[in-house]
């Protein structure tokens, strides 16, 4: 099953949960009462602690609160941890449907609550913050006007405010839902306490009488403390989730995640590393931009331009003292349009004049010694048979213009260039042809003269492979979403091979992988959000042996930086490879 069906799935199975009457049931197998006959005829936990005492209000809200929370934490997660692809936006539709349950039960011909606790707890598993503010909010009122209906709805009120002060922009493509649901859902809080909006202006609406209601005797010796201590601990626990540090011991390397932060651009794909590992290059092609980021000695990123293209960019490559951009026209001017690359120094500002470079350019790499680039793109490839062929290109950039000087072009049908990896030496490349599902492997020696030496099918694993010889590498069959990169094992441990760090379609998180025997060595989790609740999923890497950093673009539009550092001991099997969570505070470094 695909994480798409089974999250569909999800979003039914949480109505369900939502809809499971807590306050109706209590009532029943307590007193043996209808609440729904009684008081004000709510089934919720306010009605319930009118009509039956404070301590059954205490359980049906907490029951509440746990039906809106459990499913909106844990059912992303277990789609994830299931089919290894995270849905994005599965948490918002799933508390959607637990309030839509509470609401409108179908066990109770659709005649439910007002949704307060069990929005408060879908919301703390989707923004704990926000929902914290709500919950002293709603608290703060009720101590001064003693109206629940009042307090709840300023409550809502206070988590909208936070929400939006928070969140960066809120109707971009990822936060597009969680926006128009928090404003939904405050509406419908607003609905459902309508008549008790004309019940305060009249002043017929019942307060809440701290003294008449307040437990009693050896209820209140025991559950004020234990509620206490519950806040308490929910509070360490959420400081505590929040400051972990991921991390991931693989002899003869510690991996730990030094660094996190967002865009603002979602979905980051490219990335490359400049000055020797001191700039850091991301493509955010959503929204045609680049960013540049400062790679401090502590290990954090520091913005240092934000960078503003006419297309979309489709990949990214360093050499020296200069990035290059790989563009495609945006929008429907693709199809009409060929594409082009532009060179920027390292401070973001456009060097020479942006250059050709074919019908839907799809990769982009230069030469070690700065003299060629080569670019990859589909052409006819992509469907439209009145383009060129696909082809790979080299440009001599010691020409103003640059200026083609070699061709290759793949003419079997279906071929479809995505990828394009050079060798250690610069003499060879490999080519993945999506469409064909094959590699093709080429001879660069002669830059004018690019040869396809072979073809050989993808393997079905599709995780990428460590070629080695005497005088060369290369890292082949990498496909566009299942990026990969080499960390060398140090000298110490090994003269050659190292850990392959790849992105693979059912693996959580990275993938480490022994180059040299194929072995699984162990796999590193990737978290999003403030309480690390959340999966990342990675789209793109890259690798800095100058500062031993790798950095990971994920799908959400934010950039990890991992910390590879030596320790000692010898190169491990699957065995030894173990994921931990580091119970010490996240300072970084």
């Amino acid at each position: 099953m695909n994480s798409t069906t089974l999250a569909l799935l999800m979003i039914p199975v949480a109505y369900l949960i939502g809809a499971i009457p807590f306050g109706y049931l209590t009532a029943l197998w307590a007193r043996g009462v209808d609440i729904r006959t009684v008081g004000s005829g709510n089934i919720g936990a306010t009605n319930v602690g009118r009509v039956l005492g404070f301590r059954f209000f205490v359980f049906v809200f907490l029951l509440d609160l746990a039906k809106g929370f459990l499913p909106t934490y844990l059912f992303p997660m277990a789609v994830a941890r299931y089919t290894g692809h995270a849905v994005p936006q599965l948490g918002v539709f799933v508390a959607l449907a637990t309030i839509m349950g509470h609401n409108f039960p179908i066990y109770l011909k659709f005649k439910g609550g007002k949704g307060v606790a069990t929005s408060l707890g879908a919301l703390l598993a989707l923004n704990w913050v926000a929902s914290l503010a709500a919950f002293v909010g709603f608290v703060l009122a009720l101590v001064v006007t003693r109206f629940v209906s009042f307090s709840s709805m300023l409550g809502g009120l206070v988590f909208l405010a936070v929400y939006f002060v928070r969140v960066d922009d809120p109707w971009n493509q990822e936060h597009l839902a969680m926006s128009v649901v928090t404003i939904g859902l405050f509406s419908l809080l607003v609905v459902r306490h309508r008549k008790n909006i004309v019940r305060i202006k009249a002043g017929t609406e019942p307060k809440v009488s701290f003294r008449k209601n307040r437990p009693s005797g050896r209820v209140a010796l025991f559950l004020v403390p234990i509620l206490a201590l519950a806040g308490a601990g929910a509070i360490y626990g959420l400081n505590a989730q929040a400051n972990r540090r991921l991390e991931l011991r693989l002899p003869p390397y510690d991996l730990t995640e030094v660094e996190r932060v967002g865009t603002g651009h979602q979905r980051t794909e490219r990335l490359t590393y400049a000055d020797n590992g001191n700039l850091l290059a991301v493509t955010c092609p959503r929204y045609n931009r680049v960013v540049l980021y400062h790679v401090t000695k502590s290990d954090q990123l520091e913005l240092a331009r934000d960078l503003e293209l006419e297309g979309k960019p489709v990949a990214i490559w360093t050499n020296r003292d200069r990035l290059y951009v790989l563009v495609r026209p945006s929008g429907d001017e693709r199809h009409v349009k060929p594409g082009w690359w532009q060179a920027f120094d390292l401070q973001g500002e456009p060097v020479g004049k942006p250059v050709t470079a074919g019908m839907y350019p799809d990769d982009l790499v230069v030469t070690a010694d700065g003299r060629h680039a080569l670019v990859l793109s589909s052409g006819k490839g992509e469907g439209d048979e009145k383009r060129p062929a696909p082809a790979l290109e080299v440009f001599d950039l010691a020409a103003t213009p640059a200026q083609v000087v070699g061709r290759l072009e793949f003419n079997q049908p279906g071929d479809d260039p995505a990828r394009l990896t050079l060798s250690a030496s610069g003499n060879h490349a490999a080519v993945t042809l999506l469409g064909t599902n094959q590699m093709a492997a080429v001879d660069l020696a002669n830059r004018e003269q690019p040869a396809l030496i072979s073809r050989s099918d993808l393997e079905k694993s599709q995780a990428p492979h460590l070629s080695e010889t005497e005088d060369d590498s290369i890292l082949t069959a990498i496909t566009p979403d299942h990026d990969a990169v080499v960390i060398p094992w140090p000298k110490t441990v090994a003269t050659r091979g190292g850990c392959i760090a790849c992105i693979l379609p059912q693996g959580p998180g990275l993938t480490l992988i022994d180059a040299a025997t194929r072995r699984l060595l162990g796999q590193f989790p990737l978290r999003a959000g403030s309480l690390n609740l959340g999966v990342a999923r990675p789209m793109g890497l890259a690798f800095s042996p100058e500062r031993g950093l790798l950095a990971v673009a994920t799908r959400s539009g934010s950039v990890h930086l991992i910390a590879v550092r030596n320790r000692p001991g010898k190169i491990g099997n699957p065995e030894h490879a173990q994921v931990a969570i580091s119970e010490h505070e996240n300072r970084r470094r």
